[in-house]
């Protein structure tokens, strides 16, 4: 379901959606309404924010989920998750600047030891499980090589999966 085609993006999260994004959510919401009941379930909410161009982590996506009542969210209700959890979208181009920094050869090959101790030790470091969900991404061959534009473009993707509800 996630695509170009269903992003929506917003330059102020505060201000309303635009009436071509109302459509786009009202159409998309309707779809993933199955009982028509008028409310998507936590789990359906999760799967409309990821096809809109949203790609938080499992982990995320799980926390932003949580307050959500299991008896869903209304149009308006989603309309307020989403405007609420907005991010920007990270760009590909964004994440291949960064990976370019730590690349000096202009390989575009990164080793993930050195993947891994940058993102645990540098800047706001991550924790180790979180490195290891980003890896698993990545196509580490067997020398711990991995091509980092590959890696840049899935995670532009996001995660396919939504992540199982408590």
């Amino acid at each position: 379901m996630a695509g170009a085609s269903f992003e929506i993006k917003l330059d102020n999260p505060e201000a309303d959606l635009t009436q071509d994004q109302k459509e786009k959510v009202l159409d998309n919401f309707k779809l993933l309404d199955q009982s028509k009941s008028g409310r998507l379930n936590p789990q359906q909410v999760g799967i409309l924010f990821r096809a809109f161009g949203q790609n938080p982590t499992d982990e995320e996506l799980a926390e932003m989920l949580r307050p959500i009542p299991q008896a869903g969210l209304d149009v308006d209700g989603f309309i307020r998750f989403f405007k609420g959890n907005y991010r920007p979208p990270t760009t590909e181009d964004t994440l291949l600047k960064a990976f370019q920094v730590f690349d000096l050869e202009d390989t575009g090959i990164m080793s993930r030891d050195k993947f891994k101790e940058m993102l645990t030790s540098l800047g706001d470091p991550m924790q180790e499980h979180e490195v290891e969900a980003i890896l698993k991404e990545a196509e580490v061959d067997d020398k711990g090589l991995f091509d980092y534009k590959s890696l840049a473009k899935r995670l532009c993707e996001g995660p396919k999966r939504i992540p199982d509800m408590p």
